[in-house]
Order: structure tokens, then sequence, then C-alpha cells
């Protein structure tokens, strides 16, 4: 168990959780504050020494055991619930970027069936799509100078509306019927390479 990781708070409201069956009121305010001032910078382990010094009768020493047991386990609580955060913040930032690659995969699948001889035009007008879509600004486009490029500074909220401003061009350059075969081409990709992307927010 690592009570390092918890902050000030965290580790005095586990203190005084784990203390207030045993100590009440002003007294337990008062043991909590010298643990605060004299342990609250020492390792976990000092714990032991902590109790031993405000047990100071009888009773109290035959419960010093149940205390630190008590305590400990207010910090665990602690301290997973803390785990647990740092985790689910962890997930949705693994899945965001799922997300971004599965986009991202999803372009460069499009723009490599572009002909060579039409890449320069495609780009153009892709940004003046993009741009008309509301999904980037003039200034930006003029500034990339490739397809790929213009779809990686879309921000996230705004990749199923890029997907559909390219699908727009390529219909514009190469039809319905050939645009559709592309990306069902495309959506198989990243299915079976993202299946922690949700397709739904793109497509």
């Amino acid at each position: 168990m690592n009570a390092e990781v918890l902050n000030l708070d965290q580790r005095r409201q586990a203190i005084q959780r784990g203390l207030q069956h045993y100590f009440q009121g002003n007294h337990l305010e008062q043991i909590v504050g010298y643990w605060e001032q004299e342990y609250s910078e020492q390792p976990a382990f000092v714990l032991n020494r902590f109790l031993s010094e405000i047990c100071t009768t009888e009773e109290l020493k035959q419960n010093r055991k149940d205390m630190l047991k008590q305590v400990l386990h207010e910090l665990t609580i602690l301290e997973k619930s803390g785990w647990a955060a740092s985790k689910d913040e962890e997930a949705v930032s693994l899945n965001q970027m799922a997300q971004y690659r599965a986009y991202m995969e999803f372009g460069e699948s499009v723009l490599g069936q572009v002909q060579l001889d039409d890449q320069k035009d495609f780009h153009m007008e892709l940004g003046q799509q993009l741009v008309c879509d509301q999904i980037l600004l003039q200034e930006t486009c003029q500034k990339l100078w490739k397809s790929v490029d213009l779809l990686s500074h879309v921000s996230s909220k705004n990749y199923a509306r890029a997907i559909t401003s390219l699908y727009q061009v390529f219909c514009d350059f190469y039809g319905p019927q050939r645009s559709d075969q592309v990306y069902a081409q495309a959506k198989n990709l990243i299915k079976q390479k993202y299946p922690e992307a949700n397709l739904q927010q793109l497509l």
C-alpha cells in the first residue's frame, strides 16, 4: 500500500476516518492536527509510532492494532479510488487515440485512391470544401500542402463531418459508385484494425 501517492488532504481524511471510532470532537481534531504537524511528511510505515504516541491509556493501547488496521484500510480505499479514476482517464485517452488513428487511416485509405494527376486539384477542392463546411479556416488550409495534412488538422468533434466533406469531393472527381466502393473498403479496413474505435462517430 503506497500512501505516498495520496495528497495531504486525502491522507488527513484517512487518518480522521480511521481514528473517529476511538477519539471524538476536539480531541480527534487535536490528534489529526498533531499528525499533520509531526508525521504528514513521513512515510506510511511510521504510523505505528504515531499511534503509540497518542495511545496514552490502557484501553487505547489495547486498540492500537485495530486503529492501525482501520487507518491503513481508509488509506487503501482512497488509493484505490484514485487509481480507478486514473485508469478511467487513461482509458478515455486510449479511446481518443484509437479514434484519431482510425479517422486518419480512413482518410489516408481514401486519399490513396486519388490518381496522381488529380492530387493537386483534389487537395485544393478538399480545402475549399472543408472551409465551406466550416471545419477548417481558410488561413489554415493555405498553409497545408497535402490533403492528408488537411484532415490531420480537423478537431475530433468534426471527424465525421470531415469524412463527409472528403466523400463529396471524391464524388466530384470519381462519381458516387466509385466513392461508395472506396469508402466501403476503408470502413472494413479500420473496423478490423481498430475494433475499439467508434465507427458511428466517424461515419
